[in-house]
């Protein structure tokens, strides 16, 4: 005879043999709860966010080291910000000229020699680009050539020289330029003419005077 039918053979044995069946239920499910417990559930990991990207800003023109005029156009361009905001930019030359503007600026009458420009994103100043460049002289002018003389412009009244005056109508006859007196012809009677002869009247064109010389 066995321990249970011992006790539900005494007074009250029933209550003991109940009170025994509801210990070694708990006893059961004790270990039922413990084998829950260790049991472990995986739960799926959220992928990592990607790292945001930092906005770049970049000088276009100039170019570093750029020969320039004096008019100087300055383009930037910026990445990796949000594209539907509207950036403004500063702009500094030389550590000294400042100015805010869009991605395009332009400076005006810059003095000769090496400049160096920063620009800095308006909102973020932690975003900047630098560059410097060089402003050339401007190129000489070359003079117009005068304008060929044509004798059209020669014979203008201005330009048309006085002419000369003419020669005076009243000379001097030298001796020596004067004509030699022609000699009177020879009369017909034969009587030799100019002075010759024995150089008388008729020997002048005179009548003959009948003195037989001639």
């Amino acid at each position: 005879m066995n321990a249970l039918s011992l006790t539900l053979g005494r007074p009250g044995g029933a209550c003991a043999a109940f009170a025994l069946g509801l210990l070694l239920t708990g006893c059961g499910g004790g270990s039922s709860s413990t084998i829950a417990s260790k049991t472990t559930v995986a739960t799926p990991r959220t992928p990592a966010s990607a790292a945001a990207v930092s906005p770049r800003l970049l000088i276009l023109t100039p170019r570093r080291g750029a020969h320039t005029d004096q008019s100087l156009a300055v383009r930037v361009r910026l990445s990796g910000a949000t594209p539907t905001m509207r950036h403004l930019f500063r702009y500094v030359l030389d550590g000294r000229i400042a100015r805010l503007g869009s991605a395009r600026l332009t400076f005006h009458e810059l003095a000769l020699g090496r400049h160096r420009l920063l620009v800095m994103l308006g909102d973020d100043r932690s975003v900047r680009a630098s560059s410097f460049f060089f402003v050339r002289a401007p190129a000489p002018v070359a003079a117009p050539e005068p304008a060929p003389i044509t004798t059209a412009t020669a014979q203008t009244p201005e330009t048309t020289p006085a002419p000369a005056p003419a020669p005076s109508q009243t000379t001097t006859r030298s001796a020596t330029s004067a004509p030699a007196p022609t000699p009177a012809p020879p009369s017909t009677g034969g009587i030799p003419q100019g002075n010759g002869g024995d150089r008388d009247g008729d020997n002048n064109g005179g009548p003959s005077d009948g003195d037989g010389n001639f």
